[in-house]
């Protein structure tokens, strides 16, 4: 099948380039990867890549000639087929227009339109609509298809409506602990109130999201969206179908809860977390499989409002990616709160019976039973790649996640990916990241994404918050580590808001103070971590974060007296100090 050779976009502002040399002839062997001609723009030479492996058969705009980027300048032949005949230089050579039919592919229906746009992104979740918005910032031309709503299962039924909730039954929780409150034990939550607010904030989100794009200019088309090829979307929405053909074209199609083999999720008894965003009742008995954020953060909201809670986790412990110190403190709060938490349990079947669900399970070879009035499955995610295209175009695949570099270009030209689809880090703050740097590299520039700075976060009571590697992980890769704490409880913020459970810990290396890695549980970790982060961004030292003077009395005073602690000066903790 021809492949195209196109000029790329090589930046916002440039709209022209001239063919400065071709590396290769018509009728040479070609292969992927390797420089095939060089543009000239604004006086800036740019070597490209050829987008594919076979014979360049046609070079279609000669050295010195300058044309609009998007143009078609050459084509590719694998070496199977035969030369093309004269296929019109008249009409390769030029640039693809918004009314140009896009060329019909075999095995694909011909369209019945086409629309051309610089960027085409595929999912309209926080990968799909940071990439619109990063590059409509830039003036490019963008188009965005989601099939459902914009802001996807973060900002609908998972980041924001479990935040908003566990606001609630925070509240709630310190109403109820406070010794000020006379009766506060008595206190309860309304839930439909409860749900309605969440309602209200994803609203409100959603409404200021859609202003947003409309503002830069983003086109957002409702419908499902399936790739033809490297370039083109066919859209299917009521009945109808459009095309749409694209410089390049972003896959951020997100991801959806994994299931259990022999497990039917009915949604009323036996549920995904997508089900309790829209509860209706809270049910006396739940059990949450699966110790990970999301199983954490539903445990934590359905014990504040009432429900037995038990947590089954396969894994010897909570939160397999948590420093194992900072995970034995936070189970341990959980259990304190009332959560049972078993771990290295092997499920066997979960079943309905009658109102209840029986689950029956392997702990220490014993096989057990423990019947719930729900039970929520929260054992991960798995990306939504059926049905979009991935097969018919032969992408590269991490078993099921579409493989990207670390530009986050797939092993297709043109096209790329971002968010849960690529599976580095299934989070909202990393899809942000990886869009902003597809979108830069698509647009020209040249960035990686360092995935060692992606923080994580769980906003359970209390929160934790970390970054960098733990302190087994740093032992692990031979650096010489120095480990240093410091509690709340040495706090005076923390004890001033009845908040003393926790504790900063600060992984370095000994000799040069290198920080690599820091994790914070107690209250509001996950804004405390900001800092920590800056600082292993500017590669600052423990004894530089120790040196930071912080309003009195703070939080964030933790941090600083960590770092005090680590060059061997704490100010408010006993222990070896230097001279």
């Amino acid at each position: 099948m021809p492949v195209e050779v196109v000029l790329p976009m090589l930046g916002i502002t440039v709209e022209r380039g001239r063919i400065l040399k071709w590396h290769k002839t018509e009728g040479q062997k070609v292969k992927k990867g390797e420089i095939l001609f060089e543009v000239e723009t604004e006086k800036v030479v740019t070597e490209v890549e050829s987008p594919a492996t076979g014979i360049l058969a046609r070079v279609l705009v000669p050295e010195g000639v300058e044309v609009p980027l998007l143009t078609v300048v050459g084509v590719i032949l694998e070496e199977a087929e035969e030369v093309l005949p004269d296929l019109g230089k008249e009409s390769l050579g030029t640039q693809r227009s918004a009314q140009e039919p896009v060329e019909k592919k075999p095995g694909a229906p011909s369209p019945k339109s086409a629309v051309s746009w610089e960027l085409a992104v595929l999912g309209g979740g926080p990968a799909g609509y940071a990439a619109a918005i990063r590059a409509a910032q830039r003036g490019a031309q963008v188009v965005l298809v989601e099939r459902d709503k914009l802001g996807g299962t973060c900002l609908h039924r998972g980041c924001i409506p479990t935040k908003s909730f566990l606001s609630d039954v925070e509240l709630l929780r310190r109403v109820r602990g406070s010794e000020l409150l006379v009766g506060g034990q008595g206190i309860g939550l309304d839930l439909s109130r409860m749900v309605a607010r969440k309602d209200q904030v994803v609203a409100r989100l959603h409404k200021g999201l859609e202003s947003l794009l409309q503002s830069l200019g983003v086109t957002v088309v409702s419908g499902t969206g399936e790739l033809l090829d490297t370039r083109t979307l066919r859209v299917k929405a009521n009945g109808q179908e459009e095309m749409y053909s694209a410089g390049h074209i972003i896959i951020a199609t997100g991801s959806r809860p994994r299931g259990l083999a022999k497990v039917e999720v009915d949604g009323e008894r036996i549920l995904f977390s997508d089900h309790l965003a829209a509860m209706k009742a809270v049910s006396e008995r739940m059990v949450v499989i699966g110790g990970g954020a999301i199983g954490l953060e539903w445990a934590a909201i359905m014990k504040g409002l009432g429900a037995q809670v038990t947590i089954l986790e396969l894994l010897p412990r909570l939160l397999a990616q948590l420093d194992e110190e900072m995970g034995r403190i936070l189970e341990r709060a959980l259990e304190e709160q009332g959560i049972r938490v078993l771990t290295q349990v092997q499920i066997r079947e979960v079943k309905p019976h009658g109102q209840e669900v029986e689950i029956g399970f392997v702990l220490n070879g014993e096989s057990m039973n423990i019947r719930a009035d729900q039970v929520l499955v929260a054992v991960g995610r798995k990306p939504n790649t059926e049905g979009i295209g991935v097969e018919r175009l032969g992408l590269d695949m991490d078993g099921p996640f579409i493989r990207v570099d670390s530009s986050m270009q797939s092993s297709l030209p043109w096209l790329y990916a971002a968010g849960d689809v690529v599976g580095r880090t299934m989070l909202a703050h990393a899809a942000f990241a990886e869009a902003s740097v597809a979108v830069e590299n698509i647009l020209g520039g040249s960035r990686q994404l360092d995935y060692s700075r992606v923080p994580s976060c769980v906003y359970t009571s209390p929160e934790v918050a970390w970054v960098g590697l733990t302190e087994a992980q740093a032992r692990e890769q031979g650096y010489a580590v120095k480990v240093q704490r410091f509690p709340f409880g040495h706090n005076g913020k923390a004890l001033a808001m009845g908040e003393p459970e926790g504790l900063v810990k600060i992984v370095a290396e000994e000799e040069l103070g290198q920080i690599l890695g820091v994790c914070i549980l107690g209250t509001n970790a996950t804004e405390l971590l900001g800092e920590c982060l800056v600082a292993m961004r500017l590669e600052a030292t423990v004894e530089e974060l120790g040196d930071l003077i912080k309003p009195h009395p703070t939080l964030s005073e933790a941090i600083t007296e960590a770092a005090m602690a680590w060059t061997g000066r704490p100010l408010h903790l006993a222990g070896a100090h230097k001279p």
